[in-house]
């Protein structure tokens, strides 16, 4: 696969379109999900209960009938213990952009992140602030 930086590269130079976008891979969100989980050698349903997602409706998500929400996306994230990186790309490749420092529950959550917080401490910290939790 080739580096985002080198992509981010060819697009600001002048190098040919075409030439760059056959160097792209094909990626979504269930491909990242699936490409996430085997790399942390998870199993859907360890996912499922580490998250508040309805069993029913978190197996929707991993064989593509369901579109996650950006709450469904990061307790996702945080029960695959996934960092700041993997977590934007996954929110991003939901089309539920990604998280940004300078908004307060952004923050919160980026720190849990950070410090490996399982959902329910994330909440916690999220209620302690007075912020909406992952529903």
């Amino acid at each position: 696969m080739v580096p985002t930086q080198h992509l981010l590269e060819l697009l600001q130079n002048a190098t040919p379109l075409p030439e760059i976008l056959q160097q792209i891979p094909d990626l979504d969100f269930l491909s990242y999900l699936q490409a996430l989980m085997e790399s942390k050698k998870l199993k859907r349903n360890e996912i499922i209960a580490k998250t508040n997602i309805q069993r029913n409706y978190a197996y929707q998500i991993f064989d593509g009938s369901k579109h996650p929400g950006r709450d469904k996306v990061l307790q996702m994230a945080i029960a695959m213990q996934l960092d700041l990186h993997q977590t934007n790309n996954l929110l991003a490749l939901s089309n539920n952009g990604s998280l940004y420092a300078k908004v307060k529950q952004d923050a919160i959550l980026i720190y849990a992140i950070h410090h490996h917080y399982d959902l329910m401490k994330t909440n916690e910290l999220l209620d302690a602030h007075g912020l909406a939790v992952l529903d």
